[in-house]
């Protein structure tokens, strides 16, 4: 009964854990540059992915800090980041998704709304 609820927790967990360097091996999407404060445009980020009305119910988004500096946003799954770094007195975004998901313009877009 514990090995049960020990690999159930596990697998709750894997789905909020952050993206690995394996995940960003193939280069972002797309880079973005802002004038305002990474943690401004990481907060932005977060705070416009988690919208139902444009995401629907699968828009739980994380926030963690990165160890060099910046932040990165992450749905569940991490099917969808952004790493979002200082850059001398700019932000430098860089967004990680799969070409032609649905979601992928839609994340993006908000991303544009946040620079």
């Amino acid at each position: 009964m514990k090995f049960s609820i020990l690999v159930i927790a596990a697998t709750v967990l894997a789905g909020c854990a952050a993206p690995s360097n394996s995940a960003r091996s193939q280069g972002p999407l797309k880079v973005l540059s802002s004038s305002k404060q990474a943690a401004a445009v990481a907060q932005c980020i977060q705070v416009t992915w988690q919208s139902e009305a444009m995401f629907g119910t699968s828009s739980d988004v994380f926030m963690d800090k990165l160890s060099e500096g910046g932040f990165t946003v992450f749905t569940t799954e991490t099917r969808y980041f952004a790493d979002v770094r200082p850059k001398g007195t700019n932000t430098a975004v860089e967004f990680y998704a799969a070409q032609g998901d649905s979601q992928t313009g839609l994340r993006s877009a908000a991303i544009a709304t946040c620079l």
